[in-house]
């Protein structure tokens, strides 16, 4: 952005004059609350660590023989465990029905989930870990667990369970508004 652009927006008060030469914070309108700037940050962090955490977890599952796309699925049907629909699991994972159907299928291919009949809809089947994806999980895990508790050793455990509450209440919330 010009500096002449910069200028007019702070002319038309449509950017906070406190930020507007620091070019790695975005520009706030000025009729945003602290808190929705706040939250603002907090989005766009979360993105950012999203994408680190995909880096890292194709780093950590490399020579596992899986995708850190498989490995997120293992891991979310295994923490569930219960039986969930490729559209139940797509919902938790905040993820497209068409591409959790697609994973599944490959993973079904290569013997690490396995397909079973829903008695409350035929149409929607059942997806199940198998022995095999079981234990390609429980080696995934190995590697995982040394990986957070070197990340998690310069936090409090208290501060990790606040974040994951807050962020599990904006997700919610913003589930329930769209």
């Amino acid at each position: 952005m010009l500096l002449t652009e910069v200028e007019a927006l702070l002319a038309d008060n449509t950017i906070d004059a406190r930020i507007a030469g620091n070019k790695n914070v975005p520009f706030y309108h000025n009729k945003k609350t602290p808190a929705s700037n706040a939250l603002t940050d907090l989005i766009r962090t979360v993105l950012r660590m999203n994408a680190t955490v995909q880096k890292s977890g194709t780093r950590l599952m490399r020579g596992t023989g899986i995708t850190n796309a498989r490995w997120q699925t293992l891991s979310e049907l295994f923490a569930l465990s219960k039986r969930v629909t490729v559209s139940e699991l797509a919902r938790h994972m905040g993820l497209t029905r068409q591409a959790v159907q697609r994973l599944a299928d490959d993973m079904a291919d290569d013997g690490l989930v396995e397909f079973a009949e829903n008695p409350g809809d035929a149409r929607a089947m059942h997806l199940l870990l198998t022995e095999a994806g079981r234990a390609t999980y429980h080696d995934a895990l190995e590697r995982e667990w040394q990986w957070t508790n070197a990340i998690a050793e310069d936090f409090d455990v208290e501060q990790i369970q606040n974040a994951v509450a807050l962020l599990e209440a904006i997700t919610q919330k913003i589930q329930t508004d769209d």
